[in-house]
C-alpha cells in the first residue's frame, strides 16, 4: 500500500500592526517541528519499503527513499519531482518522528516533515509550472463497464483501522475498501471513487491523469495487465531491480485492460502541471 496524499496547509503571511502610532512588523509564525525525530540509513539490504499512515502523532517509514519522503512532505507524485542526485531514488532511510500533538493528521504533519528534510538532508526546493504529457480518462466507445461496489466485498482500512493480517500461504490478498492492492500486473480495490482510480493510475503510468468521465459513484476494480509500459520498477514503484526473471508479461497492456475491463480509455494529451524542482540535497548521516 502506498500512502494516500492530501493537500497541506499554507503558512500565514506576515502582517503589519499599528499601536498608538507605532508600526511594527509581525514575524511570520515559525513552522511546526517534530518533538523528536530520527533518520538513519537503512542497512537491511533488501527492497522492502513501508511507510505507515500517521498514528498517535507518529510518522514512521522503513527503507524509504528521499524522493518518496519529498513526495509525502510536499504532496506531489514522483513524476512531479525534478532534479536532484540519483541516490534520492535508490538509498533507503528509516525515519521515526513524533509530534507533541498525538491527534495530528498527515496534512498537519507535512510542514513538519518538510522542515525535517531541510535540516537532515539540507534539502532546498522550488516550484515551477510546465507543459507536460498527461492522460485524459474518459468513457470508451460502448460506455462504462464499472462493476458495482459489492456490500461486504472488501475489508475496511484507514488511519484508525489496522491493516488486515497477511493471508495464509496460497490464499489471495483481501480486497481493501477505498485502497488499492498494487502489483506489477494488478490493481485491485473495493468501493473506490473515480478520483481514487485516477490517483493510482497517475502513479502506475508516471504522468498526470485527468478525470473526464463525470462519474460520481463508487465501484470495484480488479485490473489485470502486463507491467510493460508502466512505471513499475522506477522511482520506488516496485523493486529497483524490476521484474523477476520469468515473470509472465503475456497479458494485455494497461490501456487495453482498462478499456476491456472497465469501459474506460486513456487519451494522451498535453497540459500544464506543477513541478517541484530539487535545488540541493545531501545524504543524511546517522543520528
Amino acid at each position: 500500500m502506498t500512502l494516500a496524499q492530501m493537500s497541506y496547509p499554507r503558512l500565514a503571511a506576515s502582517v503589519a500592526l499599528v499601536f498608538t502610532g507605532v508600526v511594527s512588523a509581525q514575524s511570520p509564525s515559525p513552522r511546526p517541528e517534530f518533538e523528536v525525530a530520527s533518520i538513519k540509513p537503512n542497512t537491511a539490504g533488501n527492497n522492502m519499503i513501508m511507510i505507515r499512515p500517521p498514528v498517535g502523532g507518529r510518522f514512521t517509514a522503513t527503507n524509504a527513499r528521499l524522493k518518496m519522503l519529498i513526495g509525502i512532505a510536499y504532496n506531489v507524485k514522483s513524476f512531479e519531482i525534478s532534479g536532484g542526485p540519483g541516490w534520492i531514488a535508490s538509498d533507503g532511510y528509516d525515519v521515526e518522528a513524533k509530534a507533541s500533538d498525538a491527534n495530528l493528521n498527515l496534512d498537519q504533519m507535512r510542514p513538519m516533515l518538510q522542515k525535517l528534510l531541510e535540516n537532515r538532508f539540507k534539502l532546498a526546493v522550488h516550484r515551477e509550472k510546465k507543459e507536460m504529457p498527461i492522460y485524459a480518462l474518459m468513457a470508451a466507445k460502448g460506455g462504462l463497464k464499472l462493476p458495482a461496489a459489492k456490500e461486504g466485498g472488501c475489508v475496511a482500512f484507514g488511519l484508525n483501522t489496522p491493516p488486515p493480517p497477511p493471508p495464509a500461504p496460497g490464499q489471495p490478498m483481501p480486497t481493501l475498501c477505498g485502497g488499492f492492492l498494487r502489483g506489477p500486473n494488478l490493481l485491485q480495490a473495493g468501493k473506490v471513487s473515480m478520483t481514487q482510480l485516477v490517483n493510482v493510475l497517475s502513479d502506475v503510468l508516471g504522468r498526470p491523469v485527468i478525470d473526464k468521465t463525470e462519474f460520481s459513484g463508487t465501484f470495484d476494480v480488479k485490473l489485470e495487465f502486463t507491467p510493460e509500459g508502466t512505471a513499475f520498477g522506477a522511482d520506488g514503484f516496485g523493486p529497483p531491480g524490476g521484474l523477476a526473471p520469468g515473470f509472465d508479461t503475456s497479458g494485455p497492456s494497461i490501456f487495453t485492460a482498462i478499456q476491456d475491463q472497465l469501459g474506460l480509455k486513456l487519451e494522451s494529451q498535453k497540459g500544464p502541471a506543477g513541478i517541484l524542482v530539487i535545488d540541493h540535497a545531501e545524504k543524511a548521516s546517522e543520528n
